[in-house]
């Protein structure tokens, strides 16, 4: 009886992160990878992102990443990327909706869907109004615990245990607020330069 051999794919992992409004960067990663003979599977939530690669043959693929809010992710939304030949890798949570991962065999950028400065308007615009409130609400919580932490330093010595606690949060708690405040400055300058060019 014969003996069936078949060769396992590798496996390659790479922490890289993008900010949101760097998710045209992201698909030319992704392109670029799969030009290499890796072809991407699916991220893994840390700080940096972890992004898996499974090994294939070199080959032009696109890639493309598209927000979409809650109240739009239709099955009408699906069917508009599957009709035009694109493949759906993965979705990711994000603040009001999910960001979706499409690919599609070819290296014409001119196939790609909601690409013109209108639709680039529209999601950047959606993102700016989505993030400025989180943003707002994680101020009003993150100021709220920075000032706990300050209470506490307060009332205990500045290198006891609940000290050095108090002040690593703080840390956190502020770094926090920069993050996602770099965030929503980048989309306005973004949605601003595009609002320019649309005029």
């Amino acid at each position: 009886m014969g003996r069936g051999y078949y060769k396992m794919s590798e496996m390659k992992y790479v922490r890289k992160s993008f900010w949101i409004h760097q998710y045209e960067k992201e698909e030319i990663f992704l392109t670029e990878m799969r030009k290499k003979g890796w072809k991407f599977k699916k991220l893994y939530k840390g700080i940096p992102t972890k992004y898996e690669f499974e090994s294939c043959e070199p080959e032009e693929y696109t890639y493309q990443i598209d927000y979409v809010k809650k109240e739009n992710d239709t099955e009408d939304y699906h069917l508009l990327y599957q009709d035009a030949g694109w493949t759906e890798i993965m979705q990711w949570e994000a603040v009001g909706g999910k960001w979706y991962y499409f690919c599609k065999k070819g290296c014409n950028m001119e196939e790609r869907i909601y690409t013109d400065e209108e639709s680039r308007y529209s999601l950047i615009d959606s993102l700016w109004k989505k993030y400025s409130i989180y943003f707002l609400l994680c101020c009003l919580l993150e100021v709220n615990g920075i000032l706990g932490c300050l209470n506490m330093i307060r009332h205990d010595e500045l290198l006891s245990v609940l000290g050095i606690l108090a002040i690593a949060f703080i840390v956190i708690f502020s770094s926090a607020i920069l993050f996602i405040f770099y965030n929503v400055v980048a989309l306005f300058l973004q949605r601003s330069k595009i609002r320019k060019k649309l005029g």
